[in-house]
């Protein structure tokens, strides 16, 4: 008896039936175990204009329609290959190509400016240090404001690094306006403003975003491959015709390959790392990954290595070393140097750990998103900040040692570099050189440093180190494009040189090197704050062209990491994404709240379902009132005489409905019958049908298709109403069933619903939901009992509820399950902050 109550409790909450003679569109149960009472619940008033998150389509819908269409374009084809194959591996290379001429642009202009910048400094500093510093800070902060200006006004996603919201993207959820075009160009024209200004913010993180944009809007375009024979010639050969084969990219499932390979290039052409490129986006980047998307991957990265290689150096050469390449360490050491590389590994492992903690604090002190005046003057001030640090430092604590003498990184005297900052001719100011110069020239000063003939003294790379942790820290979260890999580096490298100095000072007879203990430092740094491991150890070989130095950078890697983590749970992207309250992210491993749960206990029990032929009065109720994204479809036992109640035969998708009323695709069926033919099985699929299926693939690409959660909105249902009003003469009114026929206007899901969705009984472990709905990208997924009823539906937001609560069930009924919303978990207080985080991360 209790298991009977039970399964009346969560039974489906059906439209378009009330019973099982007569199919009354207005017999619907008012009460709240009704269907239209869940789905007229009114919902939260901030709801209906919040910027909303939802969830991505990475499960492909397998209809009628669809499998017929594939079956007609696997007969369409050229040398036996339909063309969608190589027009793949185009887009591929043109991602590359683009991603390695944008990085040149970035690398150029900023150190353009940069030079300019230093020069002028150099120029006006013997004079009066006031006008000077007036002169320098004026310029930077109209470099500040530009970026600013175009972030807080224009593109608000391009803030940040962006690497944190490609991860979530990846992972399968839509973040609003991310891979817009402005927010691309803000996002190349910020970063060179932002770096140039004097903050210290980094491009690789900007770097990886700008790849993953690149690779989208390539995705957004399609084409078309000929393959019928003229009719009106005699002739026996192909020719080219209207009628073709589309091949199209811009669906969930291909964009995220493109994206994946687009974000690692985007990595690679920042630092001449290819491998290192493809590794990052396995590792960090990357949900998802198959043989194919890592081919693709590596073809991409070559290519934007190959093309900013060659712009570099006018040539072509694939032995070019990496951007941060340096040849004046020796390329050796002692394994009882080790032991010295693992204590600088581990202090630098504490100072990574140390800069997660302070953001986390930081980040909660900064001003709300919709205070933009406050957040410019915020980035404006902590502009001035960085500039007096880089002037009034150097004068008080910097030293003036001699120009080194010797070859540098290129093989030339770069006397550019040394910065004399009031010191006699032939002298430079350690510090102020360090400061003004790009982070990327430092290291490589830093890097080279070897024997007694260091150029830095070990008390001004500790105040170097210091101020750069400082400076960063600040910046690290302001309305500005920039990353924090680059200043990490930075910062491990000035510490590990002068933990290297100090060995040296301790052992004297030994032939320390202080430049292998900074890239040993840079490395750890990077495994403190990001807890990578392997793509770090690629990249940072790649990178500095270090392969004799590949054990001391493997124990930085792991000892960096280890200490790190016990000191702070998540690195970077990890503890953003938590911090984020919109953005439910899926890691690779299932929680261990999950452990004692099962399907019934995260689901969320109360569902709303279509039969297989529904009234479009119903459909528009249900659109109209709830902001679900997937309906289960049940056929009704008398269509195959079977007793065993309800059955679950597919799945329909909210935009699919949507997409069915705006074409009109109605049919007037009888009120009083439950069982209605279906032939497509049988029949050639109408030419209408085929072309509607594309559309619902192509749906997001033609409505919203940078907001797609206003598809989700009462908004878009009121303008499909006003639509069958005015151009099909098709009132509310006239969907009702006719008294005399008992004819009513109707939707036939059969042909478009997803036949084969997942499903998984109320037993199931929680943990094993999660890989399942992790490792295949689901957006839905059905909860059956053993009779194949639908009782209950399990999406993202379920299994992060879950994930928080632990064994505390949290019903859903009134909300969409699927909607992803910033606030929908914050309080009032809260939603601007949470706004403020969305596009403010490394």
């Amino acid at each position: 008896m209790a298991e009977e109550e039970e399964e009346e409790i969560r039974a489906p909450l059906l439209t378009g039936e009330s019973d099982a003679s007569s199919w009354d569109p207005e017999a619907l149960d008012p009460s709240p175990p009704g269907a239209a009472a869940a789905a007229a619940t009114a919902l939260p008033e901030t709801l209906n204009n919040e910027l909303g998150i939802e969830s991505l389509d990475y499960d492909p819908v397998f209809s009628v329609v669809h499998a017929k269409t594939t079956t007609i374009k696997q007969n369409r084809r050229l040398y036996g290959y339909t063309g969608a194959t190589l027009a793949k591996w185009s887009i591929t290379i043109c991602i590359g190509v683009l991603v390695g001429l944008i990085a040149y642009v970035i690398e150029s202009s900023q150190e353009f400016l940069v030079t300019e910048k230093k020069s002028f400094a150099q120029k006006t500093v013997e004079g009066s240090l006031i006008l000077s510093f007036l002169g320098f800070a004026g310029f930077s902060v109209l470099l500040i404001l530009i970026s600013s200006c175009l972030v807080l006004f224009w593109a608000p996603p391009a803030a940040g690094g962006g690497v944190t919201l490609v991860m979530a993207y990846l992972n399968g959820n839509d973040i609003p306006d991310f891979f817009k075009l402005s927010t691309l160009i803000t996002k190349i024209i910020g970063t060179i403003c932002s770096i140039s200004s004097g903050l210290l913010v980094g491009q690789e993180a900007p770097m990886v975003h700008i790849g993953a944009a690149i690779a989208s809007a390539m995705t957004w375009m399609h084409g078309s491959l000929p393959s019928d024979k003229d009719a009106s010639t005699k002739s026996s050969r192909s020719c080219w015709n209207a009628k073709a084969t589309n091949f199209d990219f811009y669906n969930d499932k291909d964009r995220r390959e493109f994206i994946s390979a687009g974000a690692a290039a985007g990595l690679a052409a920042a630092f001449g790392a290819p491998i290192g490129g493809v590794l990052y986006s396995l590792e960090e980047a990357s949900s998802f990954w198959s043989k194919k998307v890592m081919w693709r991957s590596l073809l991409c990265c070559t290519c934007a290595t190959m093309v900013l290689a060659s712009i570099n150096e006018w040539q072509f050469s694939m032995a070019l070393p990496g951007s941060m390449a340096f040849r004046q360490l020796k390329p050796g050491f002692r394994i009882r140097d080790l032991p010295l590389f693992a204590v600088t590994s581990v202090f630098a492992g504490v100072l990574g750990a140390f800069v997660n903690i302070v953001h986390d604090r930081v980040d909660r002190l900064r001003p709300a998103a919709t205070r933009k005046f406050s957040r410019l003057l915020e980035v404006c001030g902590i502009t001035v900040i960085s500039v007096a640090v880089m002037y009034l430092l150097p004068l008080a604590l910097g030293s003036c040692l001699q120009v080194p003498e010797g070859p540098l990184p290129d093989g030339k005297m770069d006397e550019k570099y040394w910065l004399r900052y009031k010191c006699s001719k032939g002298e430079y100011n350690d510090l102020a050189t360090l400061l003004f110069s790009l982070p990327r020239k430092s290291m490589q000063q830093l890097y080279n440093m070897q024997g007694v003939k260091h150029q830095f003294p070990t008390a001004d790379l500790a105040i170097h180190t210091g101020s750069v942790l400082f400076l960063f820290i600040i910046a690290y979260g302001t309305a500005t494009p920039g990353g924090i890999f680059m200043p990490s580096m930075l910062a491990g490298a000035s510490f590990g040189a002068c933990m290297g100095t100090i060995f040296q000072a301790i052992f004297p007879g030994e032939n320390i090197q202080p430049g292998l203990h900074a890239i040993v430092g840079s490395t750890a740094m990077l495994g403190g704050v990001f807890r990578a491991s392997i793509s770090l150890v690629v990249i940072m070989v790649e990178g500095t062209g270090g392969i004799d130095f590949i054990l001391p950078i493997i124990v930085a890697i792991v000892v960096s990491n280890w200490v790190a983590h016990h000191i702070y749970h998540a690195g970077a992207y990890e503890a953003d994404l938590e911090r984020l309250g919109g953005v439910y992210f899926m890691h690779s491993e299932p929680p261990h709240q999950l452990a004692a749960l099962t399907a019934s206990d995260i689901m969320s029990p109360n569902v709303i379902c279509f039969h297989e032929v529904v009234p479009v009065r119903e459909v528009l109720e249900v659109l109209r009132n709830t902001r679900h994204n997937g309906f289960p479809v049940l056929r009704h036992p008398s269509v195959d005489n079977s007793g065993a109640g309800e059955k679950f035969v597919g799945l329909v998708l909210r935009h699919q409905l949507l997409l069915l009323l705006e074409e009109g695709l109605f049919s007037e069926v009888d009120s009083s019958r439950q069982q209605h033919r279906f032939s497509l099985y049988e029949k050639p699929i109408p030419k209408q049908m085929l072309i509607l299926e594309h559309s619902m693939r192509a749906y997001h690409h033609y409505h919203h298709p940078h907001r797609r959660f206003l598809s989700s909105r009462p908004q878009e249902v009121a303008r499909i109403e006003a639509e069958l009003a005015t151009k099909r003469n098709l009132a509310e009114a006239d969907m009702a069933p006719d008294k005399k026929t008992k004819k009513v206007v109707a939707l036939d899901l059969r042909p478009f619903m997803n036949r084969a969705p997942l499903t998984v009984r109320r037993e199931c472990s929680a943990q094993r939901v999660y890989v399942i709905f992790r490792t295949l990208g689901l957006r839905h997924l059905c909860v059956t009992d053993s009779h194949n009823r639908v009782i209950g539906i399990i999406t993202r937001k379920d299994i992060a509820m879950a994930q928080k609560q632990g064994f505390q069930k949290k019903s859903l009924q009134h909300w969409d399950s699927d909607i992803r919303s910033l606030v929908a978990e914050a309080s009032t207080s809260e939603t601007s902050k949470n706004r403020n985080k969305l596009f403010n991360l490394p």
